[in-house]
């Protein structure tokens, strides 16, 4: 299967995106160093997720396998489908409650871009077996 350039562009630009979220998770886990501000109470989805340290440590490693696969071309698929439960909520965020509207726009059009490129991977896991 060849990709096509904006496949490419689109696999890199998404896992950076998400070593970036990753790093930021790790060193705030391990170390307590902020790179993105704390949401505040009123962030609550956000607020309480981020405080919920056993999740927020599930989410961080889930994102590094997806980026790592994304960035290094190791079974791109399985790095889509990781992030895809994680994007989907990423643009909720976005969209609802930080109103960041460009961000949720990158990550979403990324995403599915992405998503159709491996299609065809996921579409033995759609046949009806008879």
């Amino acid at each position: 299967m060849k990709l096509k350039i904006y496949e490419t562009i689109a696999r890199y630009l998404l896992g950076i995106i998400f070593l970036f979220g990753a790093v930021d998770g790790a060193l705030y886990l391990l170390f307590d160093i902020h790179i993105t501000p704390d949401p505040t109470p009123s962030e609550a989805f956000l607020y309480t997720l981020k405080n919920t340290t056993y999740f927020w440590a599930f989410m961080k490693s889930i994102q590094l396998i997806g980026a790592i696969s994304l960035l290094t071309n190791y079974k791109p698929a399985l790095g889509v489908a990781l992030l895809a439960p994680i994007s989907a909520c990423l643009c909720l965020v976005y969209f609802f409650e930080l109103q960041w509207y460009y961000a949720f726009t990158v990550v979403a059009v990324l995403t599915v871009i992405l998503l159709r490129a491996y299609s065809d991977a996921y579409k033995h896991m759609l046949v009806k077996y008879s």
